[in-house]
C-alpha cells in the first residue's frame, strides 16, 4: 500500500506543469497577468491571438486580429513595455511576410492567448 501511495504521488507531481509561466526577458513570470498593457489586449473582441516570440535576443509580443475580408490578419508587434515596433496586414493572397522585417526574423514563438470569436 505504501508503494502504491508513493506511485500515485509521483504521478500527480509529474503531471503538474506551469503553462502560464513562459520564460521571457521582460522580467515577469506571467506576461498576460503581469503586463497591464498586454492584459488589456485580452479584454477586447478584436485580438484573436497573442504570441510571445524572440527578436534579436529580446522578448516581443505579436497580436493577431482578424480582418474579416480578403486580406489576412492584421499583425502588430510590441516590445515588453508595450511600444509598437511594427504593424501590417499579412496578405494571404500573396503571403508576403517581408512586409515587416521583424516578423520574418521571429524565433521561439509560443501562442500564449487565443480567442475564437466564432464559438458560442
Amino acid at each position: 500500500m505504501r508503494y502504491l501511495s508513493l506511485f500515485v504521488v509521483l504521478i500527480l507531481v509529474s503531471g503538474c506543469s506551469r503553462k502560464d509561466v513562459v520564460p521571457n526577458t521582460c522580467g515577469v513570470k506571467r506576461p498576460l497577468q503581469d503586463l497591464e498593457w498586454l492584459k488589456a489586449k485580452t479584454k477586447g473582441p478584436v485580438v484573436e491571438t497573442i504570441t510571445q516570440a524572440r527578436y534579436q535576443d529580446q522578448t516581443v509580443y505579436v497580436t493577431t486580429a482578424s480582418s474579416r475580408g480578403i486580406a489576412g490578419p492584421f499583425i502588430t508587434i510590441y516590445s515588453c513595455d508595450g511600444t509598437k515596433l511594427c504593424d501590417f496586414m499579412l496578405v494571404r493572397i500573396n503571403n508576403q511576410p517581408d512586409l515587416c522585417e521583424i516578423y520574418s526574423q521571429l524565433t521561439d514563438t509560443k501562442v500564449i492567448f487565443e480567442h475564437n470569436p466564432y464559438t458560442w
